[in-house]
């Protein structure tokens, strides 16, 4: 049997990197007040909040920011 034989677990696929238990979220699926915290955040400082915004994906358990603009599955 090789590795094609069974199908490959998609288990923790956009899990928070930093906590591993939040799932990251894009910006539209987070709440207004989630969306104050993330214009807090320090990457505030680095990047325009429309840019991330557009390619920003947080976690809403540890505020873990990946802007890699990665895209994800929903």
């Amino acid at each position: 049997m090789g590795d094609a034989d069974y199908p490959t677990s998609t288990q923790g696929e956009g899990l928070c990197p930093r906590c591993g238990e939040g799932p990251l979220k894009a910006w539209y699926e987070l709440s207004a007040e989630e969306r104050e915290v993330v214009e807090r955040l320090p990457a505030s400082a680095e990047l325009p909040l429309a840019e991330r915004a557009a390619r920003g994906l947080w976690c809403t358990r540890c505020w873990h920011e990946d802007s890699t603009g990665v895209p994800h599955n929903a």
